[in-house]
């Protein structure tokens, strides 16, 4: 196995400010590449981009011209060689709206499919021609378990990663011939929040952020440039258990 070194590589992260996205921004910088971190936290992204010496693009992914802009920045910058696209959250807690799907209002709706499948959608689609012109790249997507789960309050949540487990299937077969791979990175439990260690695994825990970021690296990397097209669950066992169906205590009758 090759060492893992993306020193002139120009890498994009989304949902860059906090959890997952920061801690991939932070080894990509580590390891080399040039990081352009996006956000819609624009005081937090600012913080941390002063700490890496990157770069930040302030913006909303549900907007497209703001995917534009990032591409922008990657382009200014020789390029975009790696995509991962880490923005996203439940709708019902990231919107406080803690009613089933049937009792949500569409804008919460709204909300779940746009940021966390339009999103990397628009990002993909703006960064990709760059890819293609540089014969080769990497496309990562932050799957989740609920997308094989499902989610009676968050119900968009887990129906747009789902999506996300098609997207990265056409990605693969539109940049196949120019040597662009794409696929899903699909955690379970991961401790970003305190309320993920309550989670059920096989394996009796939530994973460290790092054992998620690990896996991220790896497959933007040369060791896995056979690998395209695929879903690849971190869960730590738990889409393995038996979980009888409990009713969340906000909506049980």
């Amino acid at each position: 196995m090759k060492d893992i070194d993306f020193t002139g590589k120009v890498a994009v992260v989304t949902g860059a400010a906090s959890g997952m996205g920061l801690m991939t921004a932070q080894e990509f910088a580590r390891l080399g590449a040039k990081v352009v971190m996006c956000d819609c936290a624009e005081a937090q992204l600012r913080r941390e981009v002063e700490k890496l010496k990157s770069i930040a693009c302030v913006g909303d992914v549900r907007e497209f011209a703001h995917a534009e802009a990032a591409a922008k920045i990657a382009a200014s910058l020789g390029g975009c060689d790696i995509l991962v696209t880490c923005a996203g959250g439940n709708e019902a807690r990231c919107c406080k709206s803690n009613v089933p799907f049937y009792e949500q209002p569409v804008e919460v709706i709204d909300w779940g499919l746009d940021v966390n499948l339009k999103g990397a959608v628009y990002f993909a689609r703006a960064l990709m021609p760059q890819m293609v012109a540089k014969k080769g790249g990497v496309i990562c997507c932050l799957g989740s378990v609920t997308g094989f789960e499902g989610d009676g309050v968050g119900t968009m949540y887990g129906t747009a990663k789902s999506g996300l487990f098609n997207f990265v299937k056409g990605l693969a077969l539109a940049g196949g011939p120019h040597n662009v791979r794409a696929l899903c990175v699909t955690p379970g439990p991961v401790l970003t929040r305190a309320a993920m260690s309550g989670m059920p695994t096989a394996l009796g825990r939530a994973a460290e952020t790092h054992e998620l970021v690990d896996v991220i690296l790896f497959m933007c990397s040369e060791n896995a440039s056979f690998i395209t097209g695929s879903n690849h669950v971190v869960d730590g066992g738990r889409l393995c258990m038996y979980r009888p169906f409990v009713a969340p205590k906000e909506v049980a009758k």
